[in-house]
């Protein structure tokens, strides 16, 4: 329920979804909080969803809403795609799951195979944080050492090694020479951080001087191509060649992450870069809108999964390559065309320099980064950000408002991910992109005397 001194714009949220607040509050006795998954959730309360179709989702309250989230970018055709909706319609009425490879697992995979330089074989895992965790399994047993090296700010799933140093508290994270490796939450045992070497992303001499000199204890290296959980930063091409120059020389396993990046080329962000890593990581839109992840490679690493191994690599997983999830994704891969891949990257972009007018014209510190069809808004920052220190201060500077202008954007049609990223599905065209332009033109302006009152040093 709403307070007394509850600010203005929220209580206007209230007044938008009193059926999403009913539901919100009836949540809390079955989930703590009110929350089954931390990246979802945002103040006062999420909206709570009744149906999708295309680029459109509907609220319980009945608001129609452009959906720039897409289930966290894995939905590269929007909802209900009708080629994906077909596939699962003849795959459910046949079985979801068998213990057994099934004729799609073999097709996708095939599909993937031709379509990522570094992948020669691979393995579907359930999830993107599984294919990240096997992934880290595998390096380990091929080199026979302990650590990794993740960047500062980066997220690979929801597990310990993965989540180290995610949101770096800018009181203990150290130098850029050598950064500390720090806990997201109470939950980390100590021996997680000592195996953890945190490396500062897009700096490319660091990142060669930190492997050198940790060159015997680590197994692999993990990067994303884009830094997503900080903003969509794009790495640089100097960097993540620094990193396989690197690696290279050590016999250091480079794991790519393109979870979220697979969709920026046809070969994914690797094939844009031209750099090349050992093992990929995959999900998201591999999987048609259902669970998905995977991890393939050279075939050299993928083979200590194999049985016929000695001492293979231990990978059991219930609905890894399940027959419903091979089936959409199947659909949705071999819709993912080429041209489609440009066009949506170009929607992007122009969602890009849209979003930066707008705030411009608002007089309001901020702008529109990313690459391709992945786009994040940073409010107070209208300089070059490049890692996660630059996004966390822009983060602290920005205070409450990005809180606010995602409330607003909601309000007038407009979905995005509380933090303000946005990415483009195939079921949008130029008209979408100039809505969400127009909504953003809008919700500065209403958001432009608070700023003022309460954040002032926002104030272009």
């Amino acid at each position: 329920m709403a307070t007394q001194e509850e600010h203005p714009l929220i209580a206007e949220y209230r007044r938008f979804s009193p059926g999403s607040e009913t539901l919100a509050e009836r949540s809390t006795a079955v989930f703590p909080g009110g929350d089954t998954r931390s990246s979802a959730h945002y103040g006062p309360y999420p909206l709570v969803m009744d149906h999708g179709s295309g680029c459109h989702i509907t609220d319980v309250d009945g608001h129609e809403l452009l959906d720039f989230m897409n289930n966290f970018t894995s939905l590269i055709h929007g909802h209900a795609h009708p080629a994906v909706v077909a596939a699962v319609k003849e795959q459910a009425s046949k079985g979801s799951a068998y213990a057994a490879t099934s004729l799609n697992q073999i097709e996708l995979a095939e599909l993937i195979v031709e379509r990522v330089p570094s992948i020669e074989q691979l393995r579907f895992t359930s999830s993107g944080t599984e294919g990240t965790l096997m992934a880290i399994r595998c390096a380990r047993a091929a080199t026979g050492r302990q650590k990794i090296m993740k960047m500062e700010g980066g997220y690979h799933g929801s597990y310990e090694l993965a989540e180290v140093s995610l949101v770096p508290d800018p009181n203990e994270r150290g130098s850029l020479d050598a950064p500390v490796s720090l806990p997201i939450d109470k939950s980390f045992p100590e021996s997680v951080l000592r195996d953890t070497v945190i490396c500062p992303y897009n700096e490319p001499e660091r990142a060669e001087a930190l492997i050198d000199t940790h060159a015997q204890d680590v197994a692999a290296v993990i990067v994303e191509p884009v830094l997503g959980s900080m903003g969509m930063l794009p790495a640089s091409h100097e960097f993540l060649a620094a990193l396989r120059r690197a690696t290279e020389r050590h016999g250091i396993v480079l794991i790519f992450d393109e979870v979220i990046t697979l969709r920026l080329g046809d070969g994914g962000a690797q094939s844009v870069y031209g750099v090349i890593p050992d093992l990929t990581c995959m999900g998201k839109i591999i999987g048609g809108g259902l669970p998905v992840g995977g991890v393939g490679g050279k075939r050299e690493l993928m083979q200590l999964f194999s049985p016929s191994q000695e001492n293979p690599v231990m990978h059991a997983s219930t609905f890894s390559g399940n027959a419903l999830t091979m089936a959409a994704g199947k659909a949705a891969m071999e819709a993912y065309t080429g041209d489609e891949v440009k066009r949506i990257n170009a929607l992007g972009e122009r969602l890009r320099e849209g979003c930066n007018h707008a705030f411009q014209q608002a007089g309001i510190k901020g702008q529109a980064l990313g690459m391709g069809s992945l786009t994040n808004l940073h409010i107070a920052s209208n300089g070059v950000l490049h890692d996660a220190r630059d996004s966390i201060a822009g983060m602290i500077a920005a205070g409450h408002i990005p809180r606010l202008l995602h409330l607003c954007m909601l309000r007038r049609g407009v979905a995005s991910a509380s933090r303000l990223m946005f990415c483009v599905s195939t079921a949008m065209g130029e008209s979408e992109i100039e809505q969400a332009i127009t909504a953003l033109h809008e919700s500065l302006a209403e958001l432009g005397p608070y700023v003022a009152s309460e954040r002032p040093l926002l104030v272009a």
